[in-house]
């Protein structure tokens, strides 16, 4: 038969080889079927095997055959099937189902397995070892999910039944999503997931589907970068139904539904959620995965870490960087703005061999030999000294200088009013921290700033003045953080105003101890020159002599100088800078008497 003929040779296979039984399916894939002898539920056909040498004596044998029981030779359909295998690129034992693909689809029916089954007239188990071949169909997308409400089977896909219909050439390929990439595959995944949770498919066959479907775009970099890691299918198929909730405008993974989804048994939902709970599971020590903090209703979630994130997103991790964002508080060196900062020579040396230390080579260098003779590899720096003398800053730069990011933690936000909830914030601050260090090509500086709350001398919990229970919580937060500086794998800087009541535990873990002190008369020069350009070196040299201010009070003069240019299109004087300087500390200006006079 030829092609032009194959929309006839279609329909033909599908009237003859409806309700045939076995015999024509052994025909073409000997041996496929299972206990031969039990296969038959219906006998429409009578069929008459006979095999021929030629041609000739197959069209006389046709001439002949034209009785009453409508016998056919089974080598015609067998040849029909042959055919359509090379027509739509399929094995023969493939070729067998679509005949009867081909007559749902006429009659516009979905179709599963079982109708498979029901069309041949054959017992299902009987046809069980060609359940592959089906499963392949799909796999190949020859049929595909009927999109139907409230329906659930499968349907000829609409790129082959065209081919069929029209027999204008047909190749593979055309059934391929050239589009198909990793968050359409995760979305499959996630499908089957779906499937699980409506019963229609165990756990196990997930697990199987999921891992053939691996197979099948093996091609994605990202199917091959998550197969070299060390995990089973299991922690696989968890890993892409995340990468699918993050990416689906949900962001975050519920432990409670996600686990239910998947197993069938309580005991592999609650071992795992323990797992997940107690963050020792293989996608968390890997870093893929991490734990949120549990809402009001008790349910905890997880989402993708940066690691995570980069993995799966690829060239797209700018896109999605704020679902859900990083922490606010993270800075990276070019966020920062450049400052011009003056040190006495003092503190200026000493910056200097901070900062020198903190440089990627040197850094890595220290590390490596603090570790070779079991000290702390961490480096902590404390600097103390009056508001306002540029501790903060000078972090800052140094972390823009050296090229690291900063993880600023704002201490009013590590305490909570829920008694217990700040002991979890503050150790939640280094856990996150670890996080960014192994994430990060370098490692962030983690910023303590106005830390005086926590690095004062602990309560003694029995003499304390007042509830013990926030004495008793304060002792508990330093502990933790004590604990955590012992065992430090990168840099801290803490900023405090106050030095008198530090406790002795905290001064002895920070390796440098840099005071920042008024600014001299130089350095205030210095600064009124920078901020001031247009004033003569005199009138500069007058403001830092005649003035004791730090550089963050001379920032406060300047903000004045800008709004009174603003306000009146001129520049003030130096008189008028003097007025200004002369309201900035409090209690140095005029006194106003208020009430009546005698």
């Amino acid at each position: 038969m030829k092609n032009e003929n194959l929309l006839q040779t279609l329909s033909f296979l599908a009237l003859r080889m409806e309700n045939s039984g076995t015999e024509l399916i052994e025909a073409v894939a000997p041996g496929k079927l299972v206990r031969m002898d039990a296969a038959r539920t219906d006998e429409p056909h009578r069929l008459v095997i006979r095999r021929k040498t030629s041609l000739a004596d197959e069209n006389h044998l046709a001439a002949e055959n034209q009785s009453e029981s409508k016998e056919f030779d089974i080598q015609e359909v067998v040849r029909g099937v042959e055919q359509l295998a090379n027509y739509l690129e399929i094995t023969s034992e493939q070729a067998i189902l679509m005949p009867a693909a081909f007559d749902f689809s006429i009659q516009d029916k979905i179709f599963g397995w079982v109708n498979m089954s029901l069309f041949f007239g054959v017992k299902n188990m009987v046809m069980v070892p060609l359940k592959k071949e089906f499963d392949q169909l799909v796999a190949d997308q020859y049929f595909v999910p009927a999109e139907r409400r409230n329906a659930s089977g499968y349907e000829l896909n609409p790129i082959v039944m065209m081919a069929l219909m029209e027999d204008n050439g047909f190749s593979s390929n055309e059934l391929r999503d050239q589009d198909y990439d990793r968050y359409k595959f995760v979305k499959e995944v996630s499908d089957l997931i779906e499937r699980r949770s409506d019963d229609e498919i165990r756990t196990s066959a997930l697990f199987d589907k999921a891992g053939k479907l691996e197979k099948e775009h093996a091609d994605l970099a990202f199917v091959q970068q998550i197969q070299k890691k060390n995990l089973t299918i299991q922690d696989r198929t968890l890993f892409y139904k995340i990468c699918d909730n993050f990416v689906s405008g949900r962001g975050k993974t519920s432990i409670f539904i996600t686990l239910h989804d998947i197993y069938e048994r309580p005991c592999n939902r609650f071992s795992i959620a323990k797992e997940l709970k107690d963050e020792k599971h293989i996608l968390q020590e890997m870093r893929l995965i991490e734990l949120l903090p549990a809402n009001m209703f008790g349910d905890s979630f997880l989402t993708l870490t940066e690691t995570g994130k980069r993995s799966f997103l690829e060239e797209d991790f700018d896109i999605f960087s704020d679902i859900p964002s990083r922490n606010k508080n993270f800075v990276y060196p070019d966020k920062i703005a450049e400052k011009t900062l003056f040190y006495d020579k003092e503190l200026a040396k000493q910056l200097e061999l901070f900062k020198e230390n903190l440089l990627e080579e040197k850094f890595s260098e220290l590390q490596k030999r603090l570790e070779a003779q079991s000290l702390s590899k961490g480096v902590a720096a404390l600097f103390h000294g009056l508001p306002g003398t540029g501790k903060t800053e000078t972090a800052l730069q140094i972390a823009r200088a050296t090229g690291r990011a900063v993880f600023h933690v704002d201490i009013s936000e590590a305490k909570s009013c829920w008694y217990g909830e700040s002991q979890k914030l503050v150790k939640g601050i280094f856990t996150d921290y670890k996080k960014l260090c192994d994430e990060e090509k370098r490692k962030p500086i983690l910023l303590f700033n106005e830390a005086d709350a926590l690095l004062s001398s602990r309560h003694n919990i029995h003499n304390t003045s007042g509830s013990s229970d926030v004495a008793q919580t304060e002792n508990a937060i330093q502990n933790i953080i004590l604990e955590e500086m012992e065992k430090l794998d990168g840099i801290l800087i803490a900023t405090t105003n106050l030095t008198d009541n530090l406790d002795s535990a905290f001064a002895r873990r920070f390796l440098f101890k840099i005071q920042f002190g008024q600014p001299t008369a130089e350095a205030k020069h210095s600064i009124w020159k920078d901020k001031l350009p247009w004033l003569s070196d005199d009138d500069c040299r007058h403001l830092a002599t005649r003035h004791d201010f730090s550089g963050g009070e001379i920032d406060n003069i300047v903000r004045k100088v800008v709004m009174e240019e603003v306000l009146h299109g001129t520049r003030p004087t130096l008189p008028e800078i003097e007025e200004l300087c002369r309201h900035e500390k409090i209690g140095e200006g005029k006194s106003c008497s208020i009430g009546f006079r005698r």
